[in-house]
């Protein structure tokens, strides 16, 4: 595990600690698995460092998913549409 510092959509930091998952094709993009309260038994989340919104999430127990989960997500979406989503911000390579 290590420790992030991302920024949420109001400039606001916050220290993440997770492990960093690189997706072929999207290797400028920094995301970063981490524990997220999902409901009332907790899980885990997918966030994009430089704007710190969460792309993807789950229950916990399925972290092994996690990957796959965001894959997909960008397959069906595409590069174009998450950097649209995500805003004209830094990047965080």
């Amino acid at each position: 595990m290590q420790k992030f510092l991302i920024q949420d959509e109001f400039g606001r930091p916050h220290e993440l600690l997770g492990e960093e998952v690189v997706v072929p094709g999207f290797e400028e993009i920094q995301f970063i698995l981490h524990a997220w309260l999902y409901d009332k038994h907790g899980g885990w989340a997918i966030t994009e460092r430089s704007s710190g919104k969460r792309i993807t999430s789950g229950k916990a127990g399925t972290e092994h998913l996690a990957r796959e989960q965001l894959e997909r997500q960008l397959l069906v979406h595409g590069k174009e549409a998450l950097l649209r989503v995500l805003g004209k911000g830094n990047l965080s390579s």
